[in-house]
Formats: C-alpha cells, sequence, structure tokens
C-alpha cells in the first residue's frame, strides 16, 4: 500500500474549490458554514483523538482502531474520527470497510478534498483486488497438487494426544479469540499459542510464549499449526522441527493464501493440511481439507 498518496488534509484557503468552481476554497465552498464539531469542549475525547493519530502515524493500527472507535462510539458523526479510521482500513487492506468509513464521513463534509481523494484511492484499489484475487484464485489450484496433504477420514484425530504449537499468525485478532479458542477445543489438547513480537494475548486460558528468533525461542514440536495467513514465519520456519504443518484458514483472501500455501509447505517437500472454519469457507476457497467442528468427529 503506497500511504504517500493518502490525503489527510483539507484544501488551503486560497487554493482553487475542489469543486471545480474556479473560485478560491474561502470564496465558495470554504465559506459555507462548517459543522459543528462534536468534540468541541470535550478534553478526554480530544485527547483520544491525539492519540490515535499519533497511533496511526507510528504504525500501531489495532490501537488506533480501538481509539477512533471509542470517539466514534459517544460521538458517531465526528468527520475526522470516521475519516482517519478509513484511512488505517485502507492502510491495511480493508477496502470495504474503509469504503464505508470514509462514505460516512463525507456526507457530513462532502467537500473536503482529503475525503473524497481518499475515496478515490479505496475505489481503484477495490478494482484492482477484483484483478488480483481472479489471478491468484487460479495460481491457487495449482498449488494444491503439489503443497495440500490429501484429507482423509481421519484427519480431524490426527493430533489428538499431542500438544502441538499453535502459531498465531493473523495480524489483527480482534474478534478471533473465540473461533480459536474453538479450534482449540478441537484438537483435544492443550497447545502451546506462540505470538509475534508485539502481539497482545487474550486467550488466558491456554499456555503463551512470544517467538524470539534472535534468541531462538521458537515453536519446537514436531506438529504445527498456524492460526491465519496474514504474517510470513521466514525468519524463523527454516529452524523449526515442525514434520507435521496445517494452516486454519480463517479468510478466502486467495492472494494471501497462495504465498502462505507454499511457504509452510516449503514448496512441496512438507505437505501441508487446511483447517477450515466452515464448510462455507472451504467452498469458497475450493481447497480440500478440514473443517473445525469441536461437537464431531470430522
Amino acid at each position: 500500500m503506497d500511504d504517500a498518496n493518502v490525503v489527510t488534509a483539507v484544501p488551503r484557503r486560497n487554493a482553487p474549490c475542489p469543486c471545480g468552481s474556479g473560485k478560491r476554497y474561502k470564496d465558495c465552498h470554504g465559506a459555507l458554514a462548517a459543522p459543528v464539531d462534536p468534540l468541541a469542549g470535550d478534553v478526554e475525547m480530544r485527547q483520544r483523538m491525539a492519540a490515535a493519530l499519533a497511533a496511526q502515524q507510528a504504525g500501531r493500527h489495532p490501537e488506533a482502531i480501538a481509539l477512533y472507535e471509542a470517539v466514534i462510539a459517544q460521538y458517531p458523526r465526528t468527520f475526522d474520527a470516521l475519516h482517519m479510521l478509513g484511512v488505517v482500513h485502507f492502510q491495511r487492506g480493508d477496502f470495504e470497510r474503509a469504503h464505508e468509513l470514509v462514505t460516512s464521513a463525507r456526507s457530513i463534509m462532502p467537500f473536503d478534498a482529503a475525503a473524497r481523494h481518499n475515496l478515490q484511492l479505496i475505489e481503484s484499489a477495490l478494482e484492482h483486488r477484483v484483478i488480483e484475487r481472479t489471478i491468484c484464485r487460479e495460481t491457487l489450484q495449482r498449488l494444491a497438487g503439489r503443497c495440500i496433504a490429501r484429507s482423509s477420514h481421519n484427519d480431524g484425530w490426527r493430533w489428538r494426544g499431542t500438544t502441538p504449537d499453535l502459531i498465531i499468525s493473523k495480524s489483527d485478532m480482534h474478534d478471533a479469540w473465540i473461533a480459536l479458542e474453538r479450534l482449540a477445543g478441537w484438537l483435544g489438547a492443550a497447545p502451546t499459542l506462540w505470538l509475534y513480537p508485539g502481539a497482545s494475548p487474550a486467550a488466558a486460558s491456554l499456555p503463551t510464549r512470544t517467538i524470539d528468533a534472535g534468541a531462538g525461542v521458537l515453536p519446537q514440536q514436531c506438529v504445527a499449526i498456524f492460526y491465519g495467513a496474514d504474517i510470513s514465519p521466514a525468519p524463523w520456519y527454516a529452524r523449526a522441527q515442525a514434520t507435521d504443518v496445517a494452516l486454519y484458514c480463517d479468510d478466502d483472501d486467495p492472494c494471501t493464501l497462495v504465498d502462505r500455501i507454499a511457504e509452510l509447505a516449503r514448496e512441496g517437500r512438507t505437505p501441508l493440511h487446511l483447517l477450515f472454519g466452515s464448510r462455507a469457507l472451504e467452498r469458497q476457497i475450493g481447497l480440500a481439507g478440514q473443517v473445525v467442528d469441536p461437537s464431531s468427529g470430522e
């Protein structure tokens, strides 16, 4: 994502008005009565906005999202919070949510040039994503025979009695911890939960460790299950001891899956097992695997 093209400022007062009238902004739409700032007088909320922007600029996107959402929960029609939350989701690649938020911001300030420009970037990204996903879906099918382990009726129980390493490779767990607990229940064991540096544990019932490749603190079990496909294990995976590897697919983004499946399968040397949260997701991805269901023996 090229963040350099993201605009977050309103036009200068003496600049041409973005509506194309030929007038200066201050003499055209800039002269219109601006919406009342809903945060005026609320020192705490203004401080949250400042903290959210600082977190966003530092790349701490989950923190920024939480802060912006806290402001919006109390003041739903805060233009800056809606707009900048949309920009954060755009930077993270969640274009659908970004489009929804920036469109909402423009309903409050329809002539804001920054929001209009960012909405155009989002819509362009959405168009390109459709093309990319089409290409990646075709590539994904070609990986299947070389990298995906054939599933069998007993795959659901293949890790029973083991204590596998469960590596969180999803960049934003947010609402995913319940699904992770469901996966742990399906395994019928207490896996060791491995987090990447900076991640916050939210599943206190599972033993948790943090990967530190430099210090050699790495998953070492022969069974490794990767939850999500967002984060590459490249810095440490060559030293992993796992000979039985699985990927829990929590979304159907084929572009992410193409990269991760080939990597985790070591280009076909270690056939990879696929796990799915539902049969519908398995059909969407179009590859055979095992549906996680704690209530059955599948």
